[in-house]
């Protein structure tokens, strides 16, 4: 389908009216003087529907309709777009799955759905070719039929994410990888990419370096990922996982601790629960093997306090586990629905057993919610490789954390007093780990910034990405939704 379709047809025809800055559908469109709106094999849609399909994001705090909606077909339907957008000073933001929780990636201009773009161009035998909107859950299944069996190098907890959109923040190992892997943009050897200005780039460290280091984790500030080089790694058949409760914080760190430095073990996570649960902590760690006989489990818990229970799964069932659990609540609770003003920080070795110390007692069962959770993933520093996201600054540990308060409301609909109260306390909780422990956002959280936070957050790496985002959107056309640049 193209953007401009017989004429006769009146009630497809789209055009921009640059007077009003309103886009022309319908019959308007053939009587209004407007701008054309270039051709394109997509869908360039802005009936109202379509626009309040994509007007909220995971949190359903923001809501901001577009005025229209780009369903692509190439990555020269994106570019033929953002120059059209460009010249009549509309803004532009790209839309995965729509993962943050503070209408980071609304606008009141183009809404591109990058979904439309799903194809897994190439595999094996260690990297895969796939466009922007592709989920991790594809890529998974189809690295796992492949011969031999191959698996992204670190996976999100939830698969069902895009792969443009978690390159775009940065992309937690949240199931598979962490320890020994990086994230997810350490694990990109190169990119599609369109510009601000229009043009479709490819970049690489090798190539563009700037550019390619700008958009890894670059909140989309540079540009729009249309299509990725990926690293796969060769897959286990099966998941043995060590479940590890705890009441006490300093017993739970000192395990934690044991674990993540095993060699044996290939992931680790844990979960905290509010005062008065049964455990309050409690840490999973992770073997991967083919079997048939499991890991010796007297090695993999040398030196630990607790005595864990042991979970045994396939590969699949492992990695596909939130992805379940997120179902069964959009089928049973409304998960859709619901408010999630989520607090997510990045946090030193040095002091995350502290900080945690001191916030655990505070929590409250509402501060977390019957369906929310609140998550600690730890990351080795040292295998990290590019600029962004952005990470504390070294104190000496090669450990950094990120900790989320995955906030979650009770029942669907707005609850004003609710978000007020939360965003609140993101605020509070925020300034306070800031300043006292060094903490540093991971941006796909509920905690409203200025533009000087911003350039707080960036600190020394700020005049880098201002330039890198004067270079490649010189009109701050991409991604107003975080206000990084609101003065250019």
């Amino acid at each position: 389908m193209t953007s401009r379709p017989d004429p006769s047809a009146d009630t497809a025809v789209l055009g921009y009216d640059p007077t009003a800055r309103t886009w022309v559908t319908g019959p308007a469109a053939t009587t209004t003087s407007f701008a054309a709106v270039p051709a394109i094999e997509g869908e360039l849609l802005a009936d109202e529907a379509a626009r309040r399909a994509v007007a909220t994001d995971l949190g359903n705090i923001t809501v901001q309709a577009p005025g229209a909606v780009l369903r692509p077909r190439s990555a020269e339907d994106v570019a033929a777009m953002v120059r059209f957008c460009r010249e009549h000073g509309i803004t532009v933001s790209t839309r995965g799955q729509a993962h943050t929780t503070l209408g980071q990636g609304l606008t009141d201009g183009l809404l591109i759905e990058a979904r439309s773009l799903n194809r897994i161009h190439s595999l094996g035998p260690d990297t895969a070719e796939v466009d922007a909107g592709v989920h991790w859950k594809d890529l998974v299944l189809a690295g796992f039929d492949h011969s031999p069996r191959l698996t992204p190098p670190a996976v999100t907890g939830y698969t069902s994410l895009t792969v443009g959109g978690t390159l775009s923040v940065g992309g937690l190992g949240g199931l598979v990888g962490a320890l020994r892997t990086g994230l997810q943009v350490d694990h990109v050897r190169e990119l599609e990419v369109v510009t601000g200005t229009g043009d479709i780039e490819r970049c690489s460290p090798h190539h563009r370096r700037d550019l390619f280091e700008a958009v890894l984790g670059g909140l989309g500030q540079c540009g729009i990922i249309t299509k990725a080089v990926l690293d796969l790694v060769p897959a286990r058949r099966h998941a043995r996982t060590y479940v590890l409760e705890h009441t006490d914080n300093a017993a739970f760190f000192r395990d934690l601790r044991v674990v993540i430095e095993h060699p044996g073990i290939d992931h680790v996570y844990a979960e905290l629960y509010a005062p008065g649960a049964e455990p309050t902590h409690k840490c999973y760690a992770t073997v991967f093997h083919d079997g048939p006989t499991p890991p010796d489990d007297a090695t993999v818990l040398a030196g630990l306090t607790a005595e864990p229970a042991v979970e045994d799964t396939g590969y699949l069932d492992y990695v596909f586990s939130i992805d379940r659990l997120v179902d069964g609540m959009r089928d049973t609770v409304g998960w859709d629905g619901l408010l999630k003003p989520w607090y997510d920080v990045w946090l030193t070795g040095s002091v995350v057993e502290e900080y945690i110390a001191e916030l655990h007692p505070t929590l409250t069962a509402r501060d977390i919610g019957p369906f929310g959770i609140s998550l600690i993933y730890p990351q080795r520093r040292s295998t990290l490789t590019r600029p962004l996201p952005r990470l504390p600054e070294p104190d000496g540990s090669d450990w950094v954390f990120v900790l989320d308060i995955n906030t979650v409301a009770e029942t669907p609909g707005a609850d004003p007093e609710f978000v007020e109260e939360m965003l609140e306390r993101n605020t509070r909780l925020f300034a306070d780990a800031r300043d006292r422990y060094g903490a540093v956002l991971y941006p796909i959280g509920s905690v409203p910034f200025t533009e000087q936070d911003w350039r707080a957050h960036y600190g020394d790496q700020w005049e880098t990405f201002r330039d890198a985002k004067k270079r490649y959107d010189p009109d701050s056309v991409l991604t107003p939704g975080p206000g990084i640049f609101r003065n250019g």
